[in-house]
């Protein structure tokens, strides 16, 4: 029996460590995906990160890497990526939704070797006089890219070799086909004297008009020298007196020792192209089918060509046929620009003169319009009587005729044009005050104000017609709506009204507050309806014995915990305590 009982102890014992590790191989599954990563392995004091495409399926993310001891997991990395800054095999567990563990794939990431970045002076010196120079020259790595700083600043100048023409500090930074980059040790410039002029630079100036300005050197005592320069002492640089051109301006402060003098120079550029539009033939209006040529002035880099404000053309010059305004903007090779005054250029012919258009109103409430006409030179008339100015407060209501008339200095202009001005009074409407209607009922709105005038309601909902002036209004519900009224000139008016529908009532008559479970309360049907209700219960003597306002609790006989007589009471129930015709009148009868 012993045996038997350590027998099946074994057994058991088996079979729970089998069902044990079958869970456990269910659970977790490993080489279940591929990673990915930035580049291709760890820059030298950088970071690389490390990534799967995210999936909405996976619930719990965390990162690690095999050290000598084994997997470590890196903090804080429940997330797709990591930007962890170790050469090292990396891998990731997730957990899905259904609670399966998997693990990815083993990514190997290598770490990098590091570019050289090298400056060799040429002249191998450190310290020179201010005016002089040096060449810093790279290491070269065919495959590399170059970044040059000057005091943490970056320049423009991305080669192998830098002019060094400041006192201050350089360096160089070589990135590699890998993108790893190296940063060189800093090449320190100083000058031999003690005394560092400076003269700030000037941008490129557009246009001899610029007003004249003071350039600033430093330090003080220096004189300056070059071309346009009006005040040597103050350092008044004119653009006008110096003209256009590239100038060579300096700033020399005298010295002792090595460097006698300090110069400092910087180079103005002064640009000043002029947009010039020039008519061949020499002359703006012109009749239809003549030919018109615009030219621009030669030796610019760009000629833009614009009608009306829209571009039409990038040639020299352009021959027309179009009216309007026509402007040319020219840009030199600095980048200089200059936009001519627009010529305005008109074609006619027997049927091209034209006047701007006098809107009809409705109303005389509009400030008065100038008439203008064109070609100029013509004659305005408002219902045969010569103006300049139509006056819709003057002109009044109804029909107005202005005329155009011109005898034109060209052969195809002699014409005469009008327009038709209407100014129609705004048609006047009113709905009338809003309509309390029982629920299931209809009521016929009325919107009517002439038959030369088309209605349109809003919204459409329970009318019989929308577009009839006096629809068929059968609302289950309470509605606000607006009618539009438009007359045949487009005029229009708008007015709304609301129809308040209201559900009845049931009254009762009678109750028995005796406690015998019916009718022990004056139960209103259909009084939540009405949310601002107001009930008022008096005895013969005109005393109120119960009142109500807003969400009904139904009257039990009683009046401050005290049991009424049983006797005949008066009711009076406000629906809408704002329009109080609505309501209830008559006699409660309580019965004991």
């Amino acid at each position: 029996m012993f045996h038997f009982q350590k027998a099946l102890r074994t057994y058991f014992t088996f079979m729970i460590v089998l069902l044990s590790f079958s869970q456990h191989a269910k659970s977790q599954v490993y080489d279940a995906f591929d990673l990915k990563k930035d580049g291709v392995g760890l820059c030298p004091g950088g970071q690389i990160r490390v990534y799967i495409d995210p999936n909405a399926n996976y619930v719990f993310y965390s990162w690690e890497i095999l050290r000598d001891n084994g997997w470590s997991a890196i903090p804080n990395s429940n997330s797709p990526s990591v930007s962890h800054n170790e050469a090292l095999p990396y891998r990731l567990k997730v957990i899905d939704v259904n609670g399966i563990v998997m693990y990815s794939k083993q990514l190997n990431v290598v770490m990098l070797g590091a570019p050289q970045s090298i400056i060799t002076p040429s002249p191998n010196v450190n310290q020179i006089c201010q005016g002089d120079e040096v060449k810093l020259n790279a290491n070269q790595i065919s495959t590399a890219f170059y970044r040059w700083e000057y005091n943490n600043n970056t320049l423009i100048d991305d080669g192998l070799q830098l002019t060094a023409k400041k006192a201050g500090t350089y360096r160089l930074y070589v990135t590699d086909e890998n993108s790893c980059t190296t940063a060189s040790e800093p090449y320190t410039l100083t000058y031999f004297s003690t005394i560092v002029v400076q003269l700030d630079a000037v941008d490129i100036i557009c246009g001899v008009k610029t007003t004249p300005f003071k350039l600033n050197g430093s330090p003080a005592g220096g004189e300056y020298r070059g071309a346009g320069i009006t005040d040597k002492t103050l350092g008044t640089f004119n653009p006008a007196v110096a003209g256009v051109g590239k100038h060579e301006v300096a700033y020399a402060v005298p010295n002792t020792g090595a460097c006698p003098e300090i110069v400092e120079k910087i180079t103005i550029t002064i640009a000043d192209p002029k947009a010039t539009i020039t008519n061949d033939p020499n002359k703006t209006e012109f009749c239809e089918g003549d030919l018109v040529t615009l030219k621009g002035p030669t030796g610019l880099t760009t000629y833009n060509w614009f009608l009306n404000g829209s571009e039409i053309s990038t040639d020299t010059e352009i021959q027309v046929r179009t009216s309007g305004d026509y402007t040319l903007k020219v840009t030199d090779e600095l980048d200089c620009n200059d936009t001519s005054a627009p010529v305005k250029i008109a074609f006619f012919n027997n049927s091209s003169t034209s006047m701007e258009t006098v809107a009809s109103v409705c109303g005389t409430d509009y400030q008065p319009v100038t008439l203008k006409g064109s070609p100029s030179g013509g004659v305005f008339t408002i219902d045969n009587t010569t103006a300049t100015v139509f006056d819709y407060k003057k002109a009044g209501f109804g029909k107005h005729v202005i005329k155009y008339k011109i005898n034109g200095v060209l052969s195809c202009l002699n014409s005469e044009i009008s327009q038709e001005v209407y100014i129609e009074a705004l048609p006047k409407l009113d709905l009338g005050n809003d309509i309390y209607l029982p629920k299931g009922n209809s009521v016929t709105l009325k919107g009517y104000i002439g038959s030369d005038y088309t209605y349109a309601w809003l919204p459409r909902t329970s009318l019989d017609n929308p577009n009839a002036p006096n629809p068929v209004a059968s609302p289950n519900q309470s509605i606000r709506y607006t009618l539009l009224v438009t007359s045949s000139r487009g005029c229009s008016v708008k007015d709304d009204i609301a129809v308040l529908v209201y559900d009845k009532v049931y009254v009762p008559t009678a109750f028995s507050p005796n406690g015998d479970g019916q009718n022990d309360k004056w139960e209103l049907s259909g009084i939540n309806n009405y949310p601002d209700a107001e009930i008022h219960v008096y005895d013969r003597w005109g005393n109120v014995v119960f009142y109500s306002k807003g969400n009904y609790t139904p009257f039990d006989g009683t009046n401050s915990g005290n049991q009424l007589y049983e006797g005949t009471y008066i009711y009076k129930i406000i629906l809408y305590p704002d329009h109080p015709i609505f309501q209830y009148n008559g006699t409660l009868t309580i019965l004991r």
